[in-house]
Order: C-alpha cells, then structure tokens, then sequence
C-alpha cells in the first residue's frame, strides 16, 4: 500500500514533463505557403512547417562562363565612291633621244646628215576630268610638258659633230583614256590604262655648220598622233577623294620640219597627284552593336542543415 503512492506520483510528473516537450516546436512555424519548390519541410505534429532544406546541394557543376561578343572582328571591304571627278597630277618627264634626219639639202652641201636630240629631264602636268564606274575608268586628260634640248649629235659628209644648245622642246596632249582599278578591298589600289589623241609638238631651231656651209632646222609646230600609258597606285583618302602616285609613258608620231625629218618622240615621267569625285556622300562610320550582355543570376538560397529529428521518449514503465 506504501509503494503505490510514490509511483503514481512518479507517473504523473512524467506525463506532464512529456507534454511539456512536445508542446515546444523546435523552431518559429513558417506558413505552408512560404514552402519553395523543390524543398523539404518538416512539420510540427499539427501539421505547420517547422524547418525548410532544399532537395539539394547548389549544382557544383554549373558553367557559368559567358561568351562575350564585341561584334564581328572581320574588316569592312574600303569601296571607293563612283561618279564623275577631277584629277590634278605633277611630276617630271624624263624624253628619249629623238633621232633627225636631214632633207633637201644637198644643193648646200649637206648630204646623209643624221643625228639625235638629247634632252634634259623636264617638267609634267596634266588636268583631268572623269567618271568612274567602279572598276573601269574613262577620262579625258589634258597634258602640259616642257624638256630643254642638251645635246645635238650630227654625222655628216662623214664628220662627227656635238652641238650644245639650249632650246626647249613642248609638248601638249589631250588624251581620251580608260583605266582599271583592280580592287584590293582595301584603300589601296592599283591601277593600270592608256589612251590616244591629239599632241601639239613645238621645237627649238638648230643651227649646224661645217665648211663654211651652215644649216638651220629653224622651229617647228606640228599636230600629231598621240599616246599614253600609265600603271600606278591610288590611296582613298575619303569615299570621294584620294590621292595617287603613276608612271607615265607617252609619245607622238615622227614629223618633218623645213628641212629636218625628227622620229617618233618618247618620253618617260612620274607624277603624283589627286582626285575629287562630285556628288558623294560623306563616309558612314561603321558601327559594330555589342552583343547582349547576359542578365545577373540571382544569388541562390542558402543551403540550411535540417534540425534532426528528436529521438522518441521511452516510457518509463
């Protein structure tokens, strides 16, 4: 009768102390609602989410590499403007010897007479207006040029003779020209062409002696057949301007002066110069859009360590 007192009291003070336990949640309950995707809850005995954990750890494995694009790195083809141009170009002339020939003189004495002209370099220039349409050229050109005569070298009645003179000889062309302008996809271009037309050639007057006897070539104009032709390279300066550098080679028909017969005459030049085309826009300036930076990723959810389950309380009996 003594023993069953102190158990039951016993008893009851367990009973009470285990429902005390379990009316303590572990944690604040959070709403049902509050629950993301893809996590798992614990829940009080009443059912309320006590705790959440995501499914699984953040995906180690996850590139977050980012392909950066500034546009594209090939270059723009250069393409030159077209239409119609002035041209300006300066340099010098370098002429050829020009072999001369006497005529109608041997009732003075001169027989077989032949000889050449030596010149010294000169000047070159010429003014021309064109159109352009894309990889072929026309132009109509006029040419200026003006060399001095060093030298006259005779043979006659079988004597030797070297004269110094100090005349000029001028030349003057207008030339109908084509060209091809041979794209590089660049600024660069080289360029190669010639043409025909008309040259206006003037000569000094030369005098030889020899035994008393003397002769005067006397100065001469002649229009003649012409021609050029020309290999270069031009820079684009802008899509309506550029600027080039050429080698020239031109020349004129023989001719027959008062009592002289003069050979073909040649020359070789080098110019530089410059071409306007009108009506061209100004040059647009490229403009490379930059490829579409990727968005921010958010930050993910903290990983949070499940509480682990509390171990069950063994009765005391």
């Amino acid at each position: 009768m003594n023993f069953r007192i102190p158990f039951l009291v016993i008893t009851g003070v367990a009973a009470s102390a285990a429902g005390a336990f379990l009316a303590i949640p572990a944690r604040a309950a959070e709403p049902a609602g509050a629950v993301s995707p893809g996590a798992a809850a614990l829940l009080a005995p009443d059912g309320a989410a006590i705790a959440l954990s995501p499914s699984a750890e953040p995906d180690a494995n996850t590139d977050a590499t980012v392909a950066q694009s500034y546009g594209s790195s090939e270059p723009v083809p250069y393409e030159q403007g077209t239409g119609w141009y002035l041209g300006l170009g300066l340099g010098a002339a370098w002429p050829t010897d020009t072999g001369v020939r006497t005529r109608n003189l041997t009732e003075r004495g001169f027989e077989n007479v032949n000889g050449d002209l030596s010149f010294g370099g000169g000047f070159s220039g010429d003014l021309a207006v064109g159109y352009d349409f894309g990889a072929i050229r026309t132009e109509l050109s006029y040419v200026y040029t003006r060399a001095s005569v060093n030298d006259v070298s005779f043979s006659a009645n079988g004597n030797k003779y070297n004269l110094s003179s100090s005349g000029v000889i001028n030349k003057n062309d207008i030339f109908a020209s084509g060209y091809w302008d041979i794209s590089t996809g660049s600024r660069w271009t080289p360029y190669i062409g010639g043409g025909i037309g008309y040259t206006n050639l003037s000569t000094p007057r030369i005098k030889v002696s020899s035994g008393g006897n003397s002769v005067s070539t006397g100065t001469t104009n002649q229009g003649l057949f012409g021609w050029q032709a020309k290999l270069g390279v031009s820079y684009g300066v802008s899509n309506a301007s550029d600027v080039y550098l050429e080698g020239t080679y031109s020349g004129a028909s023989g001719f027959s002066g008062d009592n002289i017969r003069y050979d073909s005459y040649n020359d070789f030049g080098a110019k530089v110069g410059f071409r306007y085309r009108f009506g061209q826009p100004a040059a647009q300036a490229v403009v490379v859009t930059p490829a579409p930076q990727p968005q921010p990723q958010p930050e993910p959810e903290p990983y949070v360590q499940p509480i682990p389950e509390s171990a069950p309380i063994r009765g005391l009996w």
